[in-house]
């Protein structure tokens, strides 16, 4: 986050952390249609919530917007294993019914 905020300010750097959000909610709704895509929002997922609990240390305390982050990691860890083992399903099935 400090990274941001030397290079952007304060408020570009809110905004930037939100798109990055934004992103994230639209391809794990994408997700829903196509794994790969899936994936790659469960990681966005994984980062940002990672980002988030890594200020721990400049809060000082444990308060709802890390354990809610904690939650949101576990779950998107839960959503990568769902969505790696749809898409072993689909490649297996793929290469079964080309042979």
């Amino acid at each position: 986050m400090g990274l941001l905020y030397s290079h952007f300010g304060v408020q570009d750097a809110t905004y930037t952390r939100a798109i990055i959000e934004n992103i994230t909610l639209i391809t794990l709704i994408l997700g829903y249609v196509n794994v790969q895509i899936g994936i790659i929002g469960d990681i966005l997922v994984l980062l940002t919530d990672l980002v988030t609990i890594s200020l721990l240390p400049q809060l000082g305390r444990l308060d709802s917007f890390i354990i809610k982050d904690v939650l949101l990691l576990g779950s998107g860890l839960v959503l990568l294993k769902s969505d790696l083992r749809h898409h072993k399903a689909a490649t297996l099935s793929c290469f079964a019914s080309t042979s």
